[in-house]
């Protein structure tokens, strides 16, 4: 009998029962699986998940049965307590004011005594290196640490089923890869049976025992990782093949003399299981001969780079910025004179671990915060000078989180009230919002509330919202975050298009492989300070965290190739 047990369920909010957010849905999880469920914004999963845990199930008319351990989860006064839920979202999960309050209130509420409180507290902590932060205020915590401080909050509860709901969506690299060891780790070392619903799959399917993909409420394919990518492959959805199984299929594909490919071959899920491919000889012949200097030299004559912008002026200028949130303490300075030219029509992406201050940076350059010290020079005006409503016109602002933006009770009054708000009621202004929810693929959310929206669909919305106001500089902090990578594919389409147009884009990112194929300039936020920056193809070249997964597989062939169009175009594929 299976652990957990989805039997035909169909659920449907209220507001749209002719649309189940599932359908027919049956699925079974072994005690110890670690389950990853993909799919595109708004397909389920965190509809699902959240029908697992019985406090916080959504409201709505639902068939079928979900069991846990043979026992129904849907009869009346069933409990989930042994199931610990960490949400999309980590604002909606935090509580208390200060970070050792929110650790000790889940265990308050069980009634354990103060001694058994600061035996896990103390463990919990030390166990994920958060001692710095135990005694800080809640509220200025960046997105990734209260994803982290959530994470710990639930794990002190010992859980036995852990539901994860785009845990990673926040973090920085290093930080996305040390959350995902420690899930590793519950789930090797003490059993847990763990259910992550993902976008970014680089990482994880490597770890994963089953991938379950969802389409319109539905398992569209479930098994082994291995066995499902190249089904995956061979269907429409192929931007859902992380990088290194992606670029072997490809390869596969155009059917490449050496590549060292054969039919019975396993897909490759790790950088380490892709240079080992790399190594594998075909009659006899190193892949690429890389044993061979003369080879080495060829690939490195095709560096491929993108063009450097024309010079121009610069249309942000930030000079000797420092800022901290409580003025009694400088030594927590978040800004320690930091500087930046942003040149018009620049796309440009910074990076950084979480709490660097990225976001910081942008409120102070939206006039949202005040620094205590330097200057921020929009279009040659001192910051001072700008009028609200001006500088609002001027530079569009897309924060972490952007339901803070929603005041209406459906996305389409949101869209109109923007319009009219702007003076931009006009049939031009109403195609123009038509044609955007058609490009970002949101045109059937339009009657629904914002926050009845999943995190990916809110990104888009939110961002329609910016762009229909046509703002001339775009600040956009962590526009990835929660959305499938068809959506990543069509923002990064739009952007282009308004780069093009001439609008300048600044935008906050943990995802280096959208920052590397997309960015002119990358910078990297470190001790207050922006550290360095330059072109993506410079900036990723030798890192080890902070670099794209095509990078690693070449690391030591060559340093040039960051993307996998880079590597497909120095393989020879047509």
């Amino acid at each position: 009998m299976a652990y957990i047990n989805f039997k035909n369920v169909t659920f449907s909010y209220p507001e749209n029962p002719a649309m189940p957010a599932l359908q027919d849905l049956s699925l079974q999880v072994e005690k110890g699986q670690f389950v990853v469920l993909c799919g595109h914004s708004g397909c389920g999963k965190s509809t699902l998940l959240r029908l697992l845990k019985q406090e916080i199930k959504p409201h709505g008319a639902i068939l079928g049965d979900i069991q846990l351990e043979g026992q129904s989860l849907l009869v009346e006064n069933s409990s989930s307590k042994g199931i610990g839920y960490v949400f999309q979202d980590p604002e909606n999960q935090v509580v208390a004011d200060e970070v050792l309050h929110e650790l000790a209130f889940g265990l308050e509420n069980v009634g354990l005594s103060t001694n058994e409180m600061r035996n896990r507290i103390a463990e919990m902590v030390n166990f994920m290196g958060a001692e710095n932060l135990l005694h800080r205020k809640t509220h200025t915590l960046s997105g990734g640490q209260k994803q982290q401080l959530n994470l710990a909050s639930v794990l002190l509860m010992q859980p036995n089923v852990l539901l994860l709901d785009e845990p990673t969506a926040q973090l920085d690299p290093v930080s996305a890869r040390e959350f995902l060891d420690m899930i590793v780790r519950l789930n090797g070392e003490f059993g847990l049976t763990v259910i992550m619903a993902e976008h970014r799959l680089e990482e994880v399917l490597a770890v994963a025992d089953k991938i379950v993909m969802m389409e319109k409420g539905q398992i569209r394919l479930e098994g082994r990782p291995k066995e499902i990518l190249p089904k995956v492959w061979d269907s429409s959805e192929k931007p859902y093949v992380p990088t290194i199984p992606s670029f072997y299929l490809k390869v596969f594909d155009q059917g490449q003399e050496g590549c060292g490919v054969g039919a019975s071959s396993e897909v490759p899920l790790t950088v380490k299981e892709g240079r080992s491919w790399l190594r594998e000889r075909r009659d006899g012949s190193p892949v690429y001969g890389y044993e061979s200097t003369e080879s080495t030299q060829l690939i490195s004559e095709h560096k491929l780079d993108k063009p450097e912008l024309p010079p121009s002026e610069p249309i942000i200028e930030v000079k000797n910025l420092f800022f901290q949130y409580d003025a009694r303490k400088p030594s927590e300075a978040i800004l320690k004179g930091l500087s930046l030219n942003l040149h018009k029509g620049e796309f440009y992406t910074l990076l950084g671990g979480n709490g660097s201050g990225k976001s910081t940076l942008m409120k102070l350059i939206c006039g949202v915060s005040k620094p205590q010290r330097g200057k921020v020079i929009i279009n040659k005006r001192d910051l001072k000078r700008w009028g609200r409503q001006e500088l609002a016109k001027m530079i569009g602002y897309l924060p972490q989180n952007p339901k803070l933006y929603f005041i209406q009770d459906t996305v389409g009054k949101e869209l109109q009230d923007t319009l009219e708000q702007w003076g931009l009621a006009t049939e031009s202004g109403e195609k123009r919002t038509s044609d955007l929810l058609n490009s970002l693929g949101i045109p059937h959310l339009t009657n629904k509330h914002p926050y009845d929206l999943s995190g990916g669909e809110i990104q888009k919305v939110a961002l329609a919202c910016l762009l229909v106001r046509q703002p001339q500089i775009l600040l956009l902090d962590e526009p990835t975050k929660g959305l499938d990578p068809v959506s990543k594919g069509q923002l990064a389409d739009i952007l282009l298009e308004l780069q093009s147009q001439g609008l300048t884009i600044m935008m906050t990112s943990h995802d280096v492989e959208f920052a590397a194929k997309y960015a002119d300039r990358c910078g990297m936020m470190f001790e207050g300070r922006i550290t360095s920056e330059s072109s993506p193809a410079s900036f990723f070249k030798g890192n080890f965290f902070y670099t794209t997964m095509i990078q690693r597989l070449f690391r030591g062939y060559t340093e040039d190739v960051v993307t996998m169009e880079e590597a497909i175009r120095i393989w020879g594929a047509r």
